[in-house]
């Protein structure tokens, strides 16, 4: 263990000189590359570690993003204020959905909450609540100064915009280590392995998996509300169900029930398309032909490789 945790701080302090070598377009990229991987590591807290495979993660991201940025340009909020709404509107959003989703199981709950998601999406292209979504048209704002002790630091500068991130999925990947090392996070585990059993010696399932679906939820709409404040907009696409699948596509290549795969799955992702597009039109169909062939070759993704050469 001690070993992983000289690994973790070593990983961190690479990502904090980073900067050094990097344009302020590659801080940027850097900062979202790190921001897909919280989002995925949210997912990951369902899937890896306790076996719901929810295609609904985009509804909190969404939910994270566009409540940041109401706070703002409504509200006229602080960073601070604006980022609690965000988080507690993800968190409200998850418990509603979560109420229903966990009371079903396997292929059920897959459905249940694709159909949570396409419904939000209606929901949010109807003339009903456009007020709010602005459908595909973006809603672009400025994020409020960020007060720290006598400074007051802005987003916009790339630099500044990278440590706060990495200053977020830092605190976030930490929280989420502790939580599945933890009893409940024995609890989580002891579920996705055989729920039956779980629920026979006493542990009220749905309640522990409704936890889970919330706190996967609250972390999905941290990344949301990131993401937003690095772009500097929102609009529906934050909603759409193909952002679930890519943070499903990330959790497979990095290694589910691993956290720290859900980073390198995005990396690899975004890099490999990124590399992809300037050599193919056909991105999508070549990403897919990738995933296909991780899935085959390397069942436990990207970490389940490296431990087998480790036990080697």
């Amino acid at each position: 263990m001690s070993g992983r945790i000289l690994a973790f701080w070593a990983a961190v302090a690479v990502l904090v000189v980073l900067p050094r070598a990097l344009t302020p377009y590659q801080l940027s990229v850097a900062a979202e590359i790190m921001i897909w991987g919280l989002f995925a590591m949210a997912f990951d807290l369902l899937y890896g570690y306790t076996g719901m495979l929810s295609f609904g993660q985009a509804i909190f991201f969404g939910a994270g993003g566009y409540g940041t940025a109401f706070a703002v340009l409504r509200l006229d909020w602080g960073i601070w204020e604006a980022l609690a709404f965000g988080l507690v509107a993800a968190a409200a959003f998850a418990l509603a959905v979560g109420f229903f989703a966990v009371r079903v199981s396997g292929h059920y709950f897959l459905i249940l909450t694709i159909t949570f998601s396409v419904i939000t999406v209606l929901v949010l292209q109807s003339g009903h609540w456009r007020w709010l979504s602005r459908g595909y048209a973006a809603s672009p704002f400025t994020p409020p100064l960020v007060p720290l002790g006598p400074w007051r630091i802005s987003l916009i500068d790339p630099l500044a915009n990278y440590y706060w991130v990495l200053a977020f999925v830092v605190v976030s990947f930490l929280l989420c280590w502790r939580i599945v090392n933890s009893p409940l996070g024995k609890v989580f585990r002891g579920i996705r392995e055989n729920e039956e059993r779980s629920r026979l010696i006493g542990y009220h399932v749905e309640r522990f998996k409704l936890i889970a679906f919330v706190l996967g939820g609250l972390f999905s709409g941290l990344a949301g509300a990131l993401l937003a404040l690095t772009l500097r907009y929102v609009d529906i696409s934050y909603f759409e169900l193909t952002l679930s699948g890519k943070a499903v596509a990330w959790t497979v290549i990095g290694g589910a029930g691993t956290l720290v795969g859900a980073f390198l799955g995005a990396l690899v992702f975004i890099v490999s398309t990124d590399y992809l597009s300037s050599w193919t039109i056909n991105v999508p169909l070549s990403i897919g032909l990738l995933l296909v062939v991780m899935v085959a070759v390397a069942p436990d993704g990207l970490i389940g490789v490296v431990r087998g050469k480790r036990r080697g």
